[in-house]
């Protein structure tokens, strides 16, 4: 895909680092030092100018982008990208929203949102009431990608993925897709026995999660 990022913020230099290596990355930013230090230290290609002006958005492609993220710390600046990005035709266009007050406008162009302030009170609140998983993903339908690891004392070593399924306490709604065993990942074929330290992925519903926390509490 080529996808433009507006800000070299904590936020947009992460995508960068994530994206790059699988796909066709343009980022800007009007800041010149930030620039020059991505620039030196990624593969992305960088265009210093402000990123809600035409003129920066047409250097970087935008009529070529498959989707446009802007991540700037500026709701009104982040609403000027994505409007541009829209007038463009950009299929995909997505925005970091600080204020949640902006919703509601950015719902009006009809950009993609990520709160920032939903995010981090929903990562606050998993580790605190379900600490034996670490969520790693929503999916449609109310269901969360998990993962949950498999402790030094843990009864469950030893065991396989159909073992740990058949165990009566063990919440059937749940899905173990892949087993994570130091560097590989065991996705096929999972009949092999758990270690400790070993990592399982699961999939189900988040309504549920508070048993499939208890079930690996007691593990």
């Amino acid at each position: 895909m080529y996808i433009v990022v507006a800000g070299i913020t904590t936020l947009g230099r992460r995508l960068v680092k994530q994206l790059e290596e699988r796909h066709d990355v343009v980022v800007i930013d009007e800041d010149q030092d930030k620039c020059e230090r991505l620039y030196a230290s990624s593969g992305a290609t960088v265009i210093n100018k402000d990123p809600s002006t035409l003129s920066a958005l047409e250097d970087a492609g935008i009529t070529d982008a498959d989707a446009l993220i802007s991540a700037l710390n500026d709701d009104n600046q982040n609403m000027v990208v994505c409007s541009l990005a829209k007038k463009y035709g950009v299929p995909k266009v997505i925005s970091k929203v600080v204020n949640d007050e902006y919703m509601d406008a950015f719902e009006i162009i009809e950009a993609e949102t990520i709160a920032h302030t939903d995010l981090m009170l929903s990562e606050f609140l998993s580790s605190i009431e379900h600490p034996h998983l670490v969520k790693l993903a929503n999916l449609p339908n109310d269901r969360e990608i998990l993962k949950a690891s498999i402790r030094e004392d843990s009864s469950l070593a030893g065991k396989t993925v159909e073992e740990i399924k058949d165990e009566k306490d063990f919440p059937k709604r749940f899905k173990i897709v892949s087993i994570l065993q130091g560097d590989k990942t065991i996705t096929e074929e999972m009949n092999v026995n758990i270690d400790i330290g070993d990592n399982l992925i699961l999939i189900g519903p988040a309504s549920k999660k508070e048993d499939l926390n208890r079930y690996f509490k007691h593990q």
